[in-house]
This record gives C-alpha cells, sequence and structure tokens, in this order.
C-alpha cells in the first residue's frame, strides 16, 4: 500500500511538472483580404504640392516621414449611388473613417465631414459595404501621415486600394 501510494504522488508531481510550464501564446491574425508589403526605410518629406491639388484631402506637413510598410485593404468597389467625385477613383490609397452597412448612417457621417470642410465622398464594394473615404492620396506615406493625424477621432482609420 506504502508502495502504490508513492507511486501516485510521483505520478501526479510528474503530471503537474510537464504540464505547467507551458507558455500561453496568442497568434494575431491578419483579416481576409490584407495587403501586406514590406517597405524600405528611406525618408522623404511630407510636402503640399500641387500633384495632389485633385486628392480629395492633402498632407499640410513640413515633418520628415519615413517609409512604412504598406498595410492596405484591397477591395473593388465603385461611387455610391448620388455620388459625383469621380476624381477621387483616380488615387491609389483611400483613407477610410467608416464602413456601413445602410447607405444613409454613411450619409450621416459624411453630412457632418462635409460641414467640417472635408471632401468626405462614399463608396461601394462588391459586397455592399459602404466606405466613407475622408482623403485619398497616390502616395502611401502621405495616407499614413493623415490617418495619424486623425487617429484620436477615428482610431480604426485604414488604408483602402482598388483591386
Amino acid at each position: 500500500m506504502n508502495r502504490t501510494l508513492r507511486l501516485i504522488i510521483a505520478l501526479a508531481v510528474i503530471m503537474m511538472a510537464t504540464s505547467s510550464c507551458k507558455t500561453k501564446q496568442k497568434v494575431a491574425e491578419i483579416p481576409a483580404g490584407a495587403n501586406i508589403e514590406a517597405a524600405a526605410t528611406t525618408t522623404t518629406p511630407a510636402t503640399s504640392t500641387n500633384a495632389n491639388a485633385n486628392a480629395v484631402s492633402t498632407v499640410n506637413s513640413s515633418e520628415t516621414v519615413s517609409n512604412v510598410a504598406e498595410v492596405t485593404r484591397n477591395e473593388n468597389f465603385s461611387l455610391a449611388e448620388g455620388e459625383t467625385n469621380a476624381d477621387v477613383l483616380k488615387f491609389k490609397y483611400h483613407v477610410v473613417v467608416g464602413s456601413f452597412s445602410k447607405q444613409t448612417n454613411a450619409k450621416g457621417l459624411q453630412t457632418t465631414l462635409r460641414a467640417e470642410g472635408n471632401k468626405a465622398v462614399i463608396v461601394v464594394n462588391e459586397k455592399g459595404m459602404f466606405r466613407l473615404l475622408i482623403s485619398s492620396y497616390n502616395d502611401y506615406n502621405q495616407a499614413h501621415v493623415r490617418i495619424k493625424e486623425i487617429a484620436s477621432r477615428f482610431p480604426d482609420a485604414w488604408v483602402l486600394v482598388q483591386k
């Protein structure tokens, strides 16, 4: 009986020792459709030039911006019904501040942003989601700077690229 008791205690100690040392790690998941590319780490000045005159919004910054890895979502999209600013589709990078299943909800935020002087545009993707764009650029770094500028108000802002 003593021998059996010692054996049970020894097995319990071994089981506890092998199971209590395992590390619990969470793995970050990248959403489907996300396109992450590496970029060089050189620095370039962010300027406001006439080349961006047709942009929905331009960056006015004299600080230098280092190239960061592009984190974008690629979707097929077109202007939503009632939108007339087709020039926005000429740009590659679009800063999205809202995503809605109903166009009326997107229109509400669009009205607020336009009253504040923004040229917000609503686009719709192939799944019927209405994306509210606050600005568009041909340079990812400018879009990234814009996201930093609006981060306190729109912490979930992201960059959309046309497929």
